[in-house]
């Protein structure tokens, strides 16, 4: 690889709260109040409310008479607000029994929360929920489209109306949304490959760019971000892969040569010093000692491959090496 570019040891220090800071060079690290959506979750994050206190489980607290509980609701949650159970899925916690089933193309559960008298189906907060399609079609046009099919032609091949099947489309990618933050979070990703690929979309002539994070292990792909090439979208992107990754876990970055990333990368991954100025209180970024980045430059002469020039912008060579052989 070529020889070391710049070390995190060797970048000055970032302050925070001066009144006339002077602008980075386009060389120089990065800090959290440079990207937009760092200083909107400081904002937000300045108002959180307290942490509730736990929940009594509803088994010590009702009576014992009556039937016993037939129906399964694990993974099921009250969705009143005001309950004190909402949101807890675990069925040793809630409150919830079995209310009956309707529906005449297919029999829906219906749940009942016994500690606020609400009441809801098994497809609430889902994308079959209120649809009278049987959820068997509804999967096998989604199958379709994920597949790569048009929706013009979904319309043609399964009879469905174009508007139906674009409201399904956006229901099940919205739900897809909401899984993914579920599941993807706490992450221990050694080695992370950051990447972004050219789009067009047919009704509009605006070029895109998707934005990946790809782990080269298991092949995942923690975050995705659909948007132009510029540095906030860098930004949106290192930022969501940072609030999934489990705390005190820095991977290895590996990127092509777009500059973008590494402003990126030294604005999320470091802390804040606490540094004594003339009595003055001063927090200066200081980027993480640990953080490897490099990348792989590119050189094109008439569209076509001439020369692959590897760069270190974080770290050292026998660093990368090490960690990408262990």
């Amino acid at each position: 690889m070529a020889s070391l570019l710049a070390s995190s040891s060797a970048f000055p220090f970032t302050s925070r709260g001066q009144a006339h800071r002077a602008p980075p060079s386009a060389a120089s690290p990065r800090c959290p109040d440079d990207g937009p959506a760092c200083r909107l979750a400081s904002t937000a994050s300045s108002g959180a409310g307290p942490v509730p206190a736990p929940v009594r489980p509803w088994r010590e607290m009702k009576s014992r008479r009556g039937a016993p509980k037939r129906v399964n609701t694990q993974g099921f949650a009250c969705p009143n607000r005001k309950c004190l159970y909402f949101g807890i899925t675990d069925a040793s916690i809630h409150a919830l029994v079995g209310d009956g089933k309707h529906g005449q193309a297919e029999r829906i559960q219906t749940f009942r929360c016994q500690a606020c008298r609400t009441t809801f189906t098994s497809r609430r907060n889902t994308p079959l929920y209120r649809l009278k399609t049987p959820s068997q079609q509804v999967a096998q046009v989604l199958s379709a489209l994920a597949e790569g099919l048009d929706p013009s032609a979904a319309e043609r091949v399964f009879g469905f109306r174009q508007a139906t099947i674009t409201t399904w489309l956006s229901r099940a990618g919205e739900h897809a949304q909401t899984l993914h933050e579920r599941f993807f979070f706490q992450l221990h990703l050694p080695h992370l490959q950051l990447d972004e690929l050219r789009t067009r979309l047919r009704s509009c002539s605006q070029v895109l760019w998707l934005w990946l994070v790809i782990d080269p292990c298991t092949k995942i792909l923690p975050v995705l971000h659909l948007g132009p090439r510029t540095q906030n979208a860098a930004h949106t992107v290192v930022h969501s892969l940072r609030h999934i990754l489990a705390p005190g876990c820095l991977p290895l970055f590996t990127s092509d040569g777009l500059n973008l990333y590494f402003y990126a990368l030294t604005a999320h991954f470091g802390q804040w010093r606490d540094v004594g100025c003339r009595g003055r209180k001063v927090l200066r970024w200081q980027v993480a000692a640990g953080l490897i980045y490099g990348q792989v430059k590119k050189s094109y002469r008439r569209r076509k491959l001439v020369r692959v020039a590897p760069v270190m912008r974080l770290g050292t060579e026998d660093a990368l090496t090490a960690a990408l052989q262990g």
